[in-house]
């Protein structure tokens, strides 16, 4: 997939990550300070590939993404189309020839990419009410047993 993505769009690429730097010269070191990371998302493209952890669509990386302002593009998951819900066909992809065509879109459209980033957070809008009804439920339960 980066492969085909480098050779597509080589100068909108940054790969970040030591990783990386076996395969591609121009890659940058890894970086673990949040605030960093966090201007690295803001405003850019978030290419997610999924969890090493397993195949969850929401996880630190991504959830990040979100939170920093980034345009998140997510490879299919377990659960994906019941978390994304109508961007499904906006965000998500399941091969290289959906990426592209999401990157382009992106890449073409700055008002696209604004309506998108504002879908996005209209989509998890409800977030900290859900928890919090899903731990009363749990605290609920607990009482009961």
């Amino acid at each position: 997939i980066i492969k085909e993505l480098k050779k597509k769009f080589d100068n909108n690429i940054s790969l970040i990550g030591d990783d990386w730097s076996e395969y591609y010269k121009d890659s940058t070191h890894s970086v673990f300070d949040t605030k960093k990371i966090s201007n690295i998302y803001a405003g850019n493209i978030g290419l997610d590939l999924g969890s090493l952890a397993g195949s969850t669509s929401l996880y630190p990386r991504s959830i990040q993404i979100i939170e920093s302002g980034g345009l998140i593009i997510q490879k299919i998951q377990s659960g994906s189309k019941k978390i994304w819900g109508e961007l499904q066909n906006k965000v998500l992809f399941n091969n290289s020839v959906q990426l592209i065509t999401l990157v382009e879109k992106l890449l073409d459209n700055k008002k696209y990419c604004h309506e998108l980033l504002e879908e996005i957070f209209e989509n998890f809008s409800n977030s900290n009410e859900a928890i919090e009804k899903n731990l009363d439920n749990i605290l609920e339960n607990e009482k009961q047993n």
